[in-house]
């Protein structure tokens, strides 16, 4: 792994979003969004990464938030389903 405070920094964006909002879509779209400024501060103590790591993440997060456009628009509408960790009052068994 690359950079493993990145990816524990984004771990914990993604569970800190879907624990308030309860939306996993919104959760991975923070991650990404937040994965490149993570990269960059704490790939090595004073030093930046290279900049093939900075344009493969910012490649990456631009593909997760563009793969989820149609989660955004559901949220947009407010139609997204929220995640809960229980039974939803229609499910029997």
């Amino acid at each position: 792994m690359l950079a493993p405070l990145a990816a524990l920094g984004a771990l914990l964006v993604f569970i800190l979003v879907c624990l308030v909002w309860r939306y996993v879509s919104l959760g991975s779209v923070s991650a990404a969004a937040a994965m490149p400024l993570l990269m960059y501060f704490l790939w090595a103590p004073g030093h930046a990464p290279p900049l093939v790591v900075d344009f493969g993440t910012l490649f990456a997060s631009a593909l997760v938030i563009f793969k989820h456009d149609a989660n955004l628009q559901r949220l947009a509408d407010g139609t997204e389903p929220k995640f809960s960790f229980g039974k939803s009052k229609g499910d029997t068994a």
